[in-house]
């Protein structure tokens, strides 16, 4: 019997606990508590090197991440790909002509150009314009080459 007033008098100082900690907590109205703010990613139409390089242009230290990150930069213009919405080419070209880009080169619904990284971000306003990248470098095949026999 002993044990059983033991545990119903734990369970009941528990509970009353919990109680005035429930209370507390709602008469604080989360006052204290701050909200989840998810880190800044940067311009959803940039990938995420094209947004820090746009950061580090803010800063004046662009060269200096260019050059830590691979790159390449030529008189304060980068070389990107645009992926184009489909049947938009034409529209992303004409955006990207008025953004200062040159264009190089075009496949289907994709524009390589030069543009100033200073005009990075308002070329991703245009609405013919779905994602703006650094070119893919190739990677040299491994494996399988053929051994001379000599």
């Amino acid at each position: 019997m002993k044990i059983r007033q033991r545990v119903l008098v734990s369970l009941l100082g528990l509970i009353a606990i919990l109680t005035l900690f429930l209370m507390a907590c709602s008469s604080n109205s989360g006052a204290n508590l701050n909200p989840y703010v998810s880190p800044d990613k940067g311009n959803p139409k940039l990938d995420s090197q094209l947004n820090q390089l746009v950061i580090a242009q803010a800063k004046g230290e662009a060269a200096s991440f260019a050059e830590k990150s691979n790159i390449d930069i030529t008189n304060g213009r980068v070389r990107v790909v645009i992926e184009c919405v489909p049947g938009q080419v034409e529209a992303a070209r004409q955006a990207a002509t008025n953004a200062g880009a040159e264009l190089e080169t075009t496949y289907e619904n994709l524009l390589q150009v030069s543009v100033p990284i200073t005009s990075l971000t308002a070329l991703t306003n245009a609405e013919s314009i779905r994602l703006i990248r650094l070119p893919q470098q190739p990677v040299p095949a491994q494996g399988n080459e053929s051994k001379d026999p000599q």
